[in-house]
């Protein structure tokens, strides 16, 4: 391509990208429309709303839960009063010795 063919080419194009820009541009939105609008903000943010809730119960009752002491927590009581009475044993039994 010569230097005229590519000039030539890029105009076009410039041009026509600058004639398809004008209907995307944002068009003003019709006047009964802010009332569906603010509805439809309402619905979504009580929704927003009752889910936000739903997930408060869910973590309180996850907190109840972590509160609780498990089966290991009861064996590891268990085993630590076992340690002290052996160390106890252990003890009384030097002294006797």
């Amino acid at each position: 391509m010569t230097r005229m063919q590519k000039g030539l080419t890029i105009g076009l194009l410039c041009l026509f990208l600058a004639g398809l820009s004008g209907p995307l541009w944002a068009q003003a939105p019709p006047e009964n429309s802010t009332g569906e609008v603010i509805a439809l903000l309402k619905e979504q943010n009580s929704a927003l709303s009752r889910d936000l809730r739903q997930i408060q119960r869910e973590i309180a009752a996850l907190r109840a839960d972590l509160d609780k002491p498990g089966v290991k927590d009861v064996f590891a009581g268990i085993g630590y009063i076992f340690g002290l009475f052996g160390a106890a044993a252990f003890a009384a039994s030097r002294r006797k010795g």
